[in-house]
């Protein structure tokens, strides 16, 4: 009879133990901790989420598969070392990116697919060149000798392009009592598809005549000019497969979810996430094309007609061919990601499945 009794004791305990149980987790610590401030799942919830929201379970096991884009604006510029160019002032670049990011537990691993528009400006020294023993029959004296000097100056040489390109990053998240933050480091592969090239910049010519004193200048009939504004446009600087160095850091701010992130209802299985970030693109491969191009070219059948001078990019000439030439990237990215997790099936809950 005492057995009976125990017996039936026992069974009369077995709701009360049920009902105290809690969900087994296989999180690990660090993960616990990333629940509280991003969106993963936990499966351990305080005393407060069991009242309210009864027990779960799924099939979670601490990776995510996430999809979105990103948008960039960067200042850029093209270092080199070519001699009388200077890397500045630069320019500004914007990017537009199809992204797919895998997470397992803190580390992220993220490649895709965009486009990134490019316009750089270089800056080039003055340059003087000089032309002996030209002849000038002006007054009407056979071969009067003189020396042409043709001077460069103000002189522009910008760049546009449109790359694709393939990012292929690795990074981690950041935990901190204030949010989460992330970073992100890897190659991004480049190619320019699409581009063309302007070369601004002021000629002036001058006459030097040993016989007579002094310099003659500003003379159409002799033509000395000065302070010719050229333009030239030339097609798209033919650059090298690109290898960029990718680092990014920021913040990330999750979509609200329910008490915990438990997901009850279907219409909270949408996880989105929202990246803020700072990130640095530089080069390891020379683009520097180099060609048989000049960089300036005056004709001497037409040495005194200036629309008929050829001027090339600098990166496109023979002067570049023993220079490197690398891009940089300086700026905020903007990255929105979605995925979805696994639909919990209610274990303990009330007629209103909480």
């Amino acid at each position: 009879m005492r057995k009976l009794q125990y017996i039936l004791l026992t069974l009369c305990l077995c709701p009360i133990v049920v009902q105290a149980q809690r969900r087994y987790s296989t999180a690990e610590a660090w993960e616990y901790r990333l629940a509280e401030v991003s969106g993963f799942s936990k499966k351990d919830v305080d005393n407060t989420t069991d009242i309210l929201y009864g027990l779960h379970a799924n099939q979670y096991t601490g990776s995510h598969h996430m999809f979105g884009v990103s948008l960039e604006g960067s200042w850029s510029s093209m270092l080199t070392n070519m001699p009388k160019v200077s890397s500045l002032p630069g320019g500004g670049a914007f990017g537009f990116h199809l992204l797919y990011e895998y997470q397992y537990s803190g580390i992220l691993l993220q490649t895709g697919l965009g486009i990134t528009f490019q316009r750089v400006t270089n800056l080039l020294a003055d340059t003087t060149m000089y032309h002996e023993h030209m002849h000038d029959t002006w007054s009407g004296i056979n071969d009067v000798e003189f020396t042409l000097k043709h001077y460069f100056y103000d002189r522009r040489d910008q760049a546009q392009q449109i790359y694709v390109q393939l990012p292929l990053y690795v990074g981690h998240y950041i935990l901190g009592s204030k949010g989460i933050g992330y970073f992100l480091v890897g190659p991004r592969l480049s190619y320019a598809v699409w581009g063309n090239t302007t070369q601004q910049l002021v000629g002036t010519t001058t006459g030097l005549y040993e016989r007579y004193v002094g310099i003659w200048e500003e003379m159409d009939n002799h033509g000395f000019r000065k302070d010719v504004p050229i333009e030239r446009h030339g097609d798209k600087l033919k650059l090298r497969f690109d290898v960029l160095l990718h680092g990014e850091i920021g913040y990330e701010y999750t979509s609200a979810q329910r008490p915990n992130n438990y997901r009850v209802m279907p219409s909270d299985r949408v996880d989105c996430r929202i990246r803020f970030g700072a990130f640095a693109d530089f080069g390891i491969l020379s683009v520097c094309p180099g060609t048989d191009n000049v960089l300036y070219g005056v004709p001497e059948e037409t040495i005194y007609d200036f629309p008929t001078y050829r001027m090339d990019h600098a990166f496109s000439t023979v002067d570049a061919k023993k220079s490197w030439t690398r891009n940089l990237f300086l700026g905020v990215r903007v990255t929105i990601l979605f995925g979805f997790q696994g639909q919990e099936r209610c274990i303990l809950c009330d007629p209103w499945r909480h």
